[in-house]
């Protein structure tokens, strides 16, 4: 009897562990220098969107020009307050491109196996509850704050599938990995691996073939600038190209890149202020501004140099962090909308910009927090939610009636 309690006992003790070594494995610890990484990049887009679709047509576009009354750049001149823009315009890119480099490098690898059904759920929950969350909050503020008398993009559920670009492209790309694109790449020596690499770069980087891709179809060339970048998280953790190199060169990297950048943008200055005198200062004169592609080489070298830098850090894990970033998905479906663009464009960012640039910037700065915050507290809310509905269901679920 006493023989038959202790082998009950083991058998006890060995379940639990099989099922702690189980569980560990299913709940694997995320990283938080890259949890940290992933809020660093939110940010990025969050303001990147905040210039692309209220600063920019603040600047260029004769409407928006005309409605806001703050023609203050419409001179033929250099102004070196769009310097600022400028640095700001590649944010954008290189924080989508920052994700899905981050999702190679932990996709990418042997006995990783991709839960897509898992993924596709929590996409679509997440896409659902911000969909409903905008539809309610726009017609809110335009009733009940606003009486009718300010615009907002007003929502409607069928806004569900027609926004947020970043949603299908990201899952395509997870989709590939988990059809056959991760086994595929294991499957490559460090050579050939090497070789894949360098074959989609060009695709997406020549002329031609890129115009090619994207006759076939709208964002194909983004695809292939996608696939590269998603690989190369992969070959980075598999064979870590970079480790031989300190932390300063990638420093360096992006110093000399943005001097490119700035040295790009004043000859674009230059090219339409000379357009505009050649014909003879005809009519009014509009700024304009140049945006970098997904797949442009500025994007990738930026994209990888802060890669490998938030890679370096050594920092304990927070749990502070990594719930964070778990919600960086709900922010950006929460402001990537024209519902929120449409309050950003309430504030006079033209006239802040050419009368007081840290101003500017300071407003920028705060606007964009308040943003995220705002998406993590309705990220929490949705936990919530979620939270009380699988209770209700699991009570309207008819218990299962014992066999006689």
């Amino acid at each position: 009897m006493e023989l038959t309690k202790n082998m009950n006992a083991d058998n006890i003790l060995r379940d639990r562990q099989a099922g702690g070594e189980s569980l560990t494995k299913k709940r694997q610890i995320r990283s938080s220098n890259f949890e940290l990484l992933r809020i660093l990049a939110m940010l990025m887009i969050i303001v990147f969107h905040i210039v692309n679709h209220c600063v920019e047509p603040q600047i260029t576009d004769a409407d928006s020009i005309s409605r806001m009354g703050n023609g203050l750049f419409n001179n033929p001149v250099i102004y070196k307050k769009f310097y600022i823009l400028y640095t700001i315009i590649p944010f954008g890119k290189i924080g989508v491109a920052i994700f899905v480099l981050i999702s190679g490098y932990f996709l990418v690898k042997k006995g990783s196996q991709v839960d897509i059904a898992k993924i596709a759920k929590k996409l679509l929950l997440q896409l659902g509850f911000a969909s409903l969350v905008l539809v309610f909050a726009s017609a809110f503020l335009y009733r009940c704050v606003w009486h009718g008398e300010q615009y907002v993009g007003m929502r409607t559920m069928l806004h569900f599938n027609t926004n947020s670009w970043f949603v299908g492209y990201y899952f395509l790309l997870v989709l590939l990995g988990f059809l056959f694109l991760n086994k595929f790449l294991i499957s490559l020596s460090g050579k050939n691996y090497f070789t894949f690499l360098i074959v989609f770069f060009a695709l997406s980087q020549f002329s031609w073939t890129g115009t090619m891709a994207e006759s076939l179809a709208t964002g194909v060339r983004v695809l292939l600038a996608g696939i590269f970048l998603y690989a190369l998280g992969g070959y980075i953790r598999l064979y870590n190209p970079f480790d031989k190199y300190r932390l300063w060169p990638f420093l360096l990297v992006i110093a000399l890149t943005y001097v490119v950048i700035y040295v790009s943008c004043y000859n674009n200055m230059v090219q339409k202020i000379e357009d505009y005198l050649r014909n003879g200062s005809n009519g009014t004169f509009y700024q304009s501004f140049f945006w970098w592609g997904d797949y442009s080489i500025v994007v990738i070298i930026l994209s990888v140099a802060i890669f490998e830098i938030f890679r370096r850090i050594k920092m304990p894990n927070s749990r502070v962090i990594n719930f964070i970033a778990s919600g960086t998905f709900m922010v950006y479906l929460l402001h990537d909308n024209s519902f929120t663009y449409s309050i950003f464009d309430m504030k006079d960012w033209a006239t802040l910009l050419a009368e007081n640039p840290y101003s500017f910037m300071l407003g920028l700065t705060l606007w964009t927090l308040a943003t995220f915050v705002i998406g993590e507290l309705v990220y929490v809310v949705y936990l919530g939610v979620g939270m009380l509905l699988r209770r209700g269901m699991n009570m309207a679920i008819k218990p299962h009636s014992p066999k006689e």
